[in-house]
């Protein structure tokens, strides 16, 4: 599959991007080259593979989910200029 300059220029249009003569032909061969490999990559058959989470076959060293420090909210609060409940009000934005 390859891309009409026609095409490009209307989708530049559409965007309100403008294009030099010599940009829009290599912008046009570039698209034109990747939709064919998009092509060839459609024609693999991928039946027999199994999906990959990731390239690598490894597992994460997960660490123990513990609590390392201590809860400061009532002191750091202290210096909000208003707060209540645990929470820092702000002046509302939204009616």
């Amino acid at each position: 599959m390859s891309i009409k300059k026609t095409d490009l220029e209307y989708i530049a249009s559409l965007s309100k991007l403008q294009f030099e003569g010599q940009e829009l032909k290599n912008y046009t061969r570039q698209i034109s080259d990747i939709l064919e490999m998009i092509q060839q990559l459609q024609k693999v058959d991928t039946k027999k593979i199994k999906p990959m989470a990731h390239p690598m076959n490894m597992n994460q060293r997960i660490r123990e989910d513990l609590v390392t420090e201590v809860n400061k909210r009532d002191e750091y609060q202290k210096n909000a200029v208003d707060s209540e409940d645990g929470f820092y009000k702000v002046p509302k934005v939204l009616d």
